[in-house]
Protein backbone atom coordinates (compact mmCIF):
# COMPACT_ATOMS: atom_id res chain seq x y z
CA UNK A 1 0.00 0.00 0.00
CA UNK A 2 2.64 2.14 0.80
CA UNK A 3 4.84 1.83 -2.28
CA UNK A 4 1.23 2.13 -4.54
CA UNK A 5 1.06 5.72 -2.76
CA UNK A 6 4.58 6.60 -3.00
CA UNK A 7 3.84 5.68 -6.76
CA UNK A 8 1.21 8.15 -6.93
CA UNK A 9 2.24 11.04 -5.13
CA UNK A 10 5.30 11.11 -7.57
CA UNK A 11 2.87 10.53 -10.61
CA UNK A 12 0.97 13.39 -8.88
CA UNK A 13 3.67 15.83 -8.55
CA UNK A 14 4.97 14.91 -11.80
CA UNK A 15 1.49 15.92 -13.51
CA UNK A 16 1.22 19.45 -11.23
CA UNK A 17 4.95 20.06 -12.60
CA UNK A 18 4.00 19.73 -16.25
CA UNK A 19 0.73 21.36 -15.77
CA UNK A 20 3.06 24.30 -13.44
CA UNK A 21 5.08 24.48 -16.94
CA UNK A 22 2.42 24.58 -19.52
CA UNK A 23 0.46 27.28 -16.73
CA UNK A 24 3.52 29.80 -16.47
CA UNK A 25 4.34 29.52 -20.19
CA UNK A 26 0.74 29.62 -21.76
CA UNK A 27 -0.78 32.00 -18.86
CA UNK A 28 1.95 33.67 -17.88
CA UNK A 29 0.55 34.17 -14.46
CA UNK A 30 2.89 33.81 -11.21
CA UNK A 31 0.84 32.02 -8.87
CA UNK A 32 2.51 28.94 -11.08
CA UNK A 33 5.76 29.61 -9.96
CA UNK A 34 4.80 28.63 -6.55
CA UNK A 35 3.66 25.23 -8.41
CA UNK A 36 6.61 24.71 -9.97
CA UNK A 37 8.78 24.82 -6.74
CA UNK A 38 6.50 22.93 -4.17
CA UNK A 39 6.16 20.37 -7.11
CA UNK A 40 9.77 20.16 -8.28
CA UNK A 41 11.58 19.88 -5.35
CA UNK A 42 10.38 16.69 -4.30
CA UNK A 43 11.03 15.49 -7.99
CA UNK A 44 14.86 16.77 -8.00
CA UNK A 45 15.19 14.96 -4.69
CA UNK A 46 13.82 11.61 -6.15
CA UNK A 47 16.31 12.07 -9.17
CA UNK A 48 19.25 13.71 -8.02
CA UNK A 49 19.47 13.69 -4.28
CA UNK A 50 20.09 16.73 -2.42
CA UNK A 51 18.57 16.01 0.57
CA UNK A 52 19.96 13.09 3.09
CA UNK A 53 17.49 13.81 5.66
CA UNK A 54 19.79 14.52 8.32
CA UNK A 55 18.40 16.74 10.74
CA UNK A 56 19.08 17.90 14.34
CA UNK A 57 15.52 17.05 15.29
CA UNK A 58 15.16 13.14 14.67
CA UNK A 59 11.40 13.51 13.76
CA UNK A 60 11.96 16.33 11.41
CA UNK A 61 12.57 14.23 7.73
CA UNK A 62 13.86 16.27 4.41
CA UNK A 63 13.89 19.90 5.83
CA UNK A 64 15.34 21.12 2.69
CA UNK A 65 12.77 19.47 0.45
CA UNK A 66 10.33 20.70 2.91
CA UNK A 67 11.34 24.30 3.17
CA UNK A 68 10.80 24.05 -0.82
CA UNK A 69 7.66 22.62 -0.53
CA UNK A 70 6.45 24.86 2.04
CA UNK A 71 7.93 28.03 -0.11
CA UNK A 72 5.76 26.88 -3.00
CA UNK A 73 2.44 26.78 -0.77
CA UNK A 74 2.82 29.97 0.57
CA UNK A 75 3.67 31.41 -3.21
CA UNK A 76 0.61 29.87 -4.24
CA UNK A 77 -1.65 30.91 -1.02
CA UNK A 78 0.00 34.67 -1.29
CA UNK A 79 -0.73 34.98 -5.01
CA UNK A 80 -4.05 33.01 -6.08
CA UNK A 81 -6.46 34.89 -7.36
CA UNK A 82 -9.27 31.90 -6.46
CA UNK A 83 -10.25 28.46 -6.46
CA UNK A 84 -8.31 27.76 -9.12
CA UNK A 85 -6.49 24.79 -10.76
CA UNK A 86 -2.94 25.65 -8.97
CA UNK A 87 -4.70 25.80 -5.58
CA UNK A 88 -6.10 22.50 -5.92
CA UNK A 89 -2.41 20.76 -7.64
CA UNK A 90 -0.17 22.84 -5.12
CA UNK A 91 -2.38 20.96 -1.60
CA UNK A 92 -2.24 17.67 -3.65
CA UNK A 93 1.58 18.00 -3.82
CA UNK A 94 1.69 19.24 -0.33
CA UNK A 95 -0.57 15.97 1.29
CA UNK A 96 0.98 13.60 -1.09
CA UNK A 97 4.84 15.09 0.46
CA UNK A 98 3.52 15.16 4.14
CA UNK A 99 2.18 11.13 3.77
CA UNK A 100 5.10 10.25 1.59
CA UNK A 101 7.41 11.74 3.89
CA UNK A 102 6.11 10.54 7.24
CA UNK A 103 3.73 7.52 6.54
CA UNK A 104 4.81 6.14 3.49
CA UNK A 105 9.05 6.34 3.84
CA UNK A 106 9.37 5.72 7.29
CA UNK A 107 9.42 2.81 9.20
CA UNK A 108 7.63 2.28 12.30
CA UNK A 109 10.40 1.64 14.78
CA UNK A 110 12.68 4.33 13.79
CA UNK A 111 10.78 7.42 15.22
CA UNK A 112 10.71 5.62 18.81
CA UNK A 113 14.43 5.78 19.51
Amino acid sequence: MKKLFSLFFYTWSTVAFLAALAGLFVARDIVWLGVLLSSGAPLLNRIRPYDNGYSINRKLRQPLVSLFVMSGVAWVLLTVPGGVWSLWLVLGVLGGFLLNTYWASVDNNELRG
